[in-house]
């Protein structure tokens, strides 16, 4: 059967348009945090820390956040998630203090994990087998969109003053409108199974590690990507476009990269990715004291953005591949759990190379990890052979700068209802 656009989306527009909003306005806090706290001559290595406190909060929130759905209900749930973000956000300000600014990025963390919760188990129950992949799809374009948005309203005040924050807070709030709006009932969390790291890991080797280096790479983009941007003489616009383009070239690499994995090997396809990507930015390193072209840096984020895009969901489906259905929805929750651990630590460990090093090593540090794991599947790739094309799962894009849409993967789905 199928629907047209209006049907589809006509349901969940509200939805999607509070996840535009909350997701714009963390971004811009993403930016700009790092920005104020450059300006005010934080070392890198604090500045690492700092930023790394989000993604503990996200993880936290991750096991925490559906509690408390389950308790108040999913409006007052997100509106209370909201209200505080919002109050977090303009709380910067004036507690700029680094331990004040890790319990508040830690806090936003949280709450995000909350918000994005409450909104991907309602855009679960209200696609069918039918049109979760679709929905899914065009909820990963408004949040990848989004977030580039939200990244390049740093442009619109000026970052020393406190317009950011107050721009940031307003976008957050503003996603309590369509939300509490909503006629849309409450859906069913349900219970979500525990499968432990260790049968994971014996199940798909490469899935577990590969989760790690994932949130490694894109915690530590994420969290340093703007002030290694200044720090090699990018302008405040020019640092917003840096991060944009990775952004942008995530959402366009899921369509190419999900065909090449759904036909080859896909440890190789990993592997290739990293590779090619990884030495390519380590060539760049050792370019930018002789003056690189802006255009050719943006190229670079472009295809770093697609490839550090692509190592969760390829794992994912990869970790599917060798599992039975009923486990998909408690492995996913697993990876989740590794890639939020490497997101928090990926910061503290290029924000101290940074310090230590330069900015040049942020570069050779993403290229490094990279380039270690691609040749750790390829040896994979010799140790077994690949499975054959009916014994595998889809490849389904997943949203690398918050991966939590367990429920609506349409994998998950006959097991899961």
């Amino acid at each position: 059967m199928t629907h047209s656009l209006r049907e589809l989306l006509g349901p969940i527009k509200s939805l999607l348009g509070g996840t535009a909003a909350f997701m714009a306005g963390n971004s811009l806090l993403g930016v700009v945090l790092p920005l104020k706290m450059q300006a005010a001559e934080y070392s890198v290595s604090l500045i690492g820390l700092i930023m790394a406190a989000y993604y503990l909060g996200l993880a936290y929130g991750g096991l925490q956040g559906k509690h408390v759905i389950l308790r108040i209900g999913h409006i007052r749930a997100f509106s209370t998630f909201a209200a505080v973000m919002a109050a977090a956000c303009l709380a910067y300000d004036f507690l700029f203090h680094p331990v004040a600014w890790i319990g508040l990025r830690f806090i936003n963390g949280f709450c995000i994990a909350g918000m994005t919760i409450s909104i991907e188990s309602w855009l679960n129950e209200r696609s069918s087998n039918v049109t979760r992949g679709r929905v899914l799809g065009y909820y990963m374009l408004v949040f990848y969109l989004a977030v580039a948005l939200g990244q390049t309203l740093v442009n619109v005040t000026p970052v020393a003053s406190s317009d950011p924050l107050m721009a940031a807070s307003a976008l957050v709030a503003l996603a309590l409108v369509p939300v509490a709006m909503t006629r849309l009932g409450e859906p069913d969390l349900g219970d979500l199974s525990v499968l432990g790291v260790k049968a994971l890991f014996k199940a798909s080797a490469v899935g577990v590690v590969g989760a790690a280096v994932a949130g490694v790479l894109v915690g530590s983009f994420y969290a340093l990507g703007v002030v290694f941007a200044r720090q090699i003489g990018l302008s405040v616009t020019e640092a917003a476009l840096f991060m944009s383009t990775v952004v942008v070239g995530g959402l366009a690499a899921q369509v190419p990269v999900g065909l090449l994995a759904d036909r080859f090997d896909r440890r190789i396809v990993m592997a290739c990715i990293l590779l090619a990507v990884g030495l390519s930015w380590g060539l760049l390193s050792n370019s930018i004291s002789s003056g690189l072209p802006l255009g050719l840096l943006m190229a670079m984020a472009l295809a770093f953005g697609g490839a550090i895009s692509s190592v969760y969901p390829l794992c994912v489906a990869q970790t599917f591949d060798r599992l039975d259905r009923k486990y998909y929805v408690a492995a996913s929750g697993r990876l989740l759990m590794v890639y939020s651990i490497g997101a928090t630590i990926g910061p503290l460990l290029a924000s101290t190379f940074m310090a230590t090093y330069g900015p040049r090593t942020f570069f050779l540090f993403e290229s490094a990890i990279a380039v270690l794991y691609a040749l750790y599947v390829l040896f994979t790739v010799t140790q077994g052979r690949a499975l054959p094309m009916e014994e595998r799962e889809k490849f389904v894009p997943l949203p690398d700068i918050s991966p939590v849409a367990v429920r609506m993967d349409p994998r998950t789905e006959p097991e899961a209802e």
